[in-house]
């Protein structure tokens, strides 16, 4: 077996998390994985893996032979595909994304480029807080921005803005707020995070930015439940324009202090690899075309 095919099934063992998930994946028998596993360690001259209780897990040597691995499976996929961009695409994309943008926007598009597809499978992590994507053994995350440097590579998918909103029986109860620093007498439904929730909400006034700290008798890691809050009139939320689109469309939702607006949140699809696989470069291309305004 060659190195490419032997990293491609240590990165289907670290997923699966035992010889026998990678085999089954790939139709092929359980020694057979094993063995290009042992393999790689052979020519590494370390462990790559040890076994605990349940499964297998990645030595320190196994991590980091891992992170390259995906970095050269990828280039090896992109350049192929410069020589063979015909055919079906094969093979699994793990992409990750918000909670909220993943259930209402993305997996309807998912649906539609597998069913395009057929060959390929998808992993779709939800989560608002952000993935490592090499740690992960993540293709792709579909993130919001300004986005942090971090050697990682981006594409812009779609513009968008920041809106704050509330159903309409929740104005009529207690009335639209005319200036941000009034929503400290709203009840705000806020993001929860790890250390703390996304209390601070930001705006702009005449060209400056500042920000207001709100507060309300609800919070979640959830963005898709603030938005059901929001929906059945418990409070105001501070949503991105993509989330609430139908929503607005439909009147369940309105907005308010839109001329206070503190600039773009854009929508980033973001990868690793450099050039990434055709794969992903394909559902790359599929959700910047179907998410263009």
């Amino acid at each position: 077996m060659d190195r490419i095919d032997a990293l491609r099934l240590l990165l289907d063992v670290a997923a699966a998390g035992s010889f026998s998930g990678a085999a089954r994946q790939r139709g092929l028998a359980t020694s057979t994985v094993a063995s290009a596993v042992s393999q790689l360690e052979q020519e590494c001259g370390v462990a790559l893996m040890a076994r605990s209780t349940r499964r297998l897990v990645l030595t320190h040597e196994g991590q980091v032979l891992l992170a390259e691995a995906r970095r050269i499976v990828a280039d090896w996929d992109a350049a192929l595909s410069g020589l063979k961009d015909q055919g079906a695409l094969v093979g699994p994309i793990r992409l990750t994304t918000t909670n909220d943008f993943g259930r209402s926007q993305l997996r309807p598009l998912l649906d539609t480029f597998q069913a395009r597809h057929p060959k390929l499978r998808l992993s779709l992590l939800l989560s608002d807080s952000t993935l490592d994507l090499i740690g992960g053994q993540i293709d792709l995350a579909i993130r919001t921005g300004p986005l942090v440097d971090s050697g990682l590579h981006a594409r812009l998918l779609v513009r968008g803005e920041r809106l704050v909103c509330a159903a309409p029986a929740y104005w009529a109860r207690h009335g639209k707020p005319a200036h941000p620093r009034e929503l400290v007498a709203h009840n705000c439904i806020v993001l929860a995070r790890p250390d703390a929730p996304l209390a601070a909400w930001p705006f702009r006034e005449d060209g400056k930015a500042f920000s207001v700290k709100v507060s309300g008798d609800r919070e979640a890691s959830d963005g898709g439940l603030l938005r059901e809050w929001a929906l059945e009139g418990h409070g105001v939320i501070l949503k991105n324009r993509w989330d609430v689109s139908q929503d607005l469309a439909e009147g369940r939702l309105q907005t308010a202090l839109d001329g206070f607006a503190a600039g773009h949140i854009d929508l980033f699809a973001v990868y690793a690899g450099h050039p990434p696989s055709r794969r992903v470069a394909a559902l790359v291309e599929h959700l910047a075309a179907a998410l263009a305004p």
